[in-house]
């Protein structure tokens, strides 16, 4: 390592040691958190599903946790990258969190990582089991457990191929964010069992956005975007393209079919953060956490876009329409 890269590093640690120290003047947990819960919420980027979701989380805590019982919640905004999720959480522990809540995967698997004596609930992680976050959904054991966020990509290809008989498709991904490589990966499978090519663009942040789809341009005919904050956060840019370049966009963001996609298959936020209150208030009346089972999404919606459909010059047979939780005129 170089003179250069030591000083940085430790220009981070020294940095991240006196804001906590500051914090802990300035917010003594002993005394300000006395006789309360102290929750803290790490939001990675304040995406919109993970707002929507953290939204129907507090209106939850509001209506179904006695106001006596006090509790104070800290939210965590932090930039989606490996030193920003572990300043946030270490700063979390260093604040004397009660409980630590986490949205995504990344974010979720960093405070597994920092805070191993500080209990955590997470949401919206794609697959916990695969993402070696918990071993066993039913009883997941140690300080953490929560909701998942997975949805059948199975169902979402399958569902496109009755509407196009795909040859090619343009995935992006996000190699630090080990959901998104898990769709990746189920896309790559998908893609051997159907006979359509896979063409992958890996995004490191947004700016990377704009030379990964030109090098996809007249290479595919249909465009994946997987979840990771990363992708998020270039949603526009995305969807801008897929319009200008007549590709079929599909992925699993919520929202992502009203923005423009052709197709989509969501978890509904709002359930994720009603479903984490849940457990939140069984922690808070004595629960165990390891023992709460890892809850799978019930309001999943496959969503299609007629307009961009009809755009696209495609009809959509009965068959796909029938299978449609939600139809975009």
């Amino acid at each position: 390592m170089t003179w250069f890269a030591c000083a940085k590093k430790y220009s981070q640690r020294s940095s991240l040691a006196l804001m906590t120290l500051v914090l802990l003047v300035l917010f003594p947990s002993g005394a300000v958190f006395a006789g309360e819960k102290f929750i803290a919420v790490i939001m990675t980027g304040n995406l919109e599903c993970y707002r929507q979701a953290h939204a129907a989380f507090m209106e939850s805590i509001d209506q179904g946790i006695p106001a006596e019982e006090g509790m104070r919640v800290y939210v965590q905004t932090p930039n989606p990258d490996p030193i920003s999720w572990a300043n946030s959480i270490r700063k979390a522990v260093g604040l004397g969190a009660d409980i630590i809540i986490t949205y995504g995967a990344s974010a979720s698997l960093a405070a597994k990582s920092e805070a191993r004596n500080t209990p955590i609930l997470f949401a919206d992680v794609y697959d916990p089991v695969a993402l070696h976050l918990v071993r066993n959904p039913v009883r997941p054991g140690g300080n953490l457990s929560g909701i998942s966020s997975k949805t059948p990509l199975d169902t979402l290809v399958k569902t496109f191929r009755e509407i196009h008989a795909v040859r090619s498709m343009g995935v992006l991904f996000s190699s630090s964010d080990l959901g998104s490589l898990l769709q990746v990966k189920r896309i790559e499978e998908l893609g051997h069992i159907f006979g359509f090519e896979v063409l992958k663009r890996n995004i490191g942040n947004p700016q990377d956005i704009p030379e990964a789809l030109a090098l996809f341009a007249g290479r595919i005919e249909s465009l994946f975007i997987t979840e990771s904050p990363a992708l998020h956060q270039g949603l526009v840019e995305v969807v801008d393209f897929s319009r200008q370049t007549s590709l079929p966009l599909l992925g699993q963001i919520p929202g992502l079919s009203d923005r423009g996609a052709l197709i989509s298959l969501e978890a509904d936020p709002a359930e994720q953060g009603e479903l984490l209150a849940d457990y939140l208030r069984q922690v808070l009346d004595g629960s165990k956490i390891g023992k709460l089972p890892v809850r799978t999404p019930r309001k999943v919606s496959l969503v299609i876009n007629l307009g961009v459909a009809r755009s696209l010059g495609y009809k959509v047979p009965f068959q796909a329409l029938s299978l449609a939780t939600r139809v975009i005129k």
